[in-house]
């Protein structure tokens, strides 16, 4: 692992800005339902369920870290790197488990919202500090998947997934929230045109604690190259804008509390640079 050269941040500002300028060109994404499923569900959770590329994996750590040597600019302790790609993700499952732990109070069990086939809950699985990880998911690809995933590594009995419907009020497993740390990853990001309701439904099942890590532009500063970049990266793919805003507005109204607002220190590309709020309803 070494520090980005100037010339290396140079090339990839300018190649990631020419391709968001280019998506902003043509107009050509808007983050529907259809899109999202053919993105996810039918796209990168279908991959993984056909690959099963678990079952070559020797360990569990080994089936997430991969086996790619291939270089990257990646975030890492806040400093922009360049890192073997499986170096990366053998670091990210250490520093994911810290920042929950850091932010989910007393708990050992976690529910994550938006869960896919489970890469955050079988990361913090590698931490005993963890007893009991539950994902919800409203793709059936990615439910299946980490049910299998589970059973492969002996995990049944600590990590579980079943579907959820974050959109739909009356989604019977949102009673599972209650008195609960929930934590969301690069999930609303998905829903930008459902934001209030998603959170309206989250106060309503009365979790204990929840931790959104989400993109957002509010602590972006647009004179730095990195974050001007971000900035058009997030609004070329059409993802939401408004959480954070939105939180801060309800903890003004006293209808939550937020505890602590943070950016994140670690992301995979210059892009995927995610903001955290931890907060509970009053």
């Amino acid at each position: 692992m070494t520090p980005a050269s100037r010339l290396d941040l140079s090339r990839a500002y300018t190649i990631d800005l020419a391709r968001s300028l280019g998506r902003l060109a043509l107009k050509n994404v808007r983050r529907t339902n259809e899109v999202v499923d053919s993105e996810y569900n039918s796209g990168e959770w279908d991959r993984v369920l056909n690959q099963r590329a678990w079952l070559g994996g020797r360990t569990l750590e080994e089936f997430l870290i991969g086996q790619s040597t291939a270089p990257r600019l990646a975030k890492v302790d806040g400093r922009i790197v360049r890192i073997a790609t499986k170096d990366y993700y053998r670091y990210r499952i250490g520093a994911l488990s810290e920042l929950i732990a850091r932010h989910a109070g007393e708990t050992t069990s976690l529910l994550e919202l938006g869960a896919g086939y489970g890469a955050n809950l079988f990361s913090l699985s590698l931490d005993p500090h963890w007893s009991r990880l539950r994902g919800f998911d409203i793709a059936p690809n990615g439910i299946e998947a980490g049910r299998q995933i589970a059973g492969h590594f002996h995990l049944d009995d600590r990590v579980s997934f079943d579907r959820i419907d974050l959109t739909d009020a009356s989604d019977p497993h949102f009673g599972e929230l209650a008195g609960g740390t929930v934590f969301t990853y690069f999930c609303i990001e998905q829903i930008p045109y459902a934001v209030e309701a998603v959170i309206e439904n989250i106060i309503r099942a009365r979790p204990a604690r929840v931790i959104n890590i989400e993109p957002g532009v509010d602590m972006l500063k647009l004179s730095r190259p990195r974050d001007f970049t971000s900035r058009i990266y997030i609004r070329s793919m059409d993802y939401q804008t408004r959480l954070f805003k939105l939180l801060d507005a309800l903890d003004a109204q006293g209808r939550i509390r937020v505890l602590a607002r943070e950016r994140m220190a670690f992301a995979p590309t210059l892009h995927n640079d995610g903001l955290l709020y931890a907060w509970e309803p009053r």
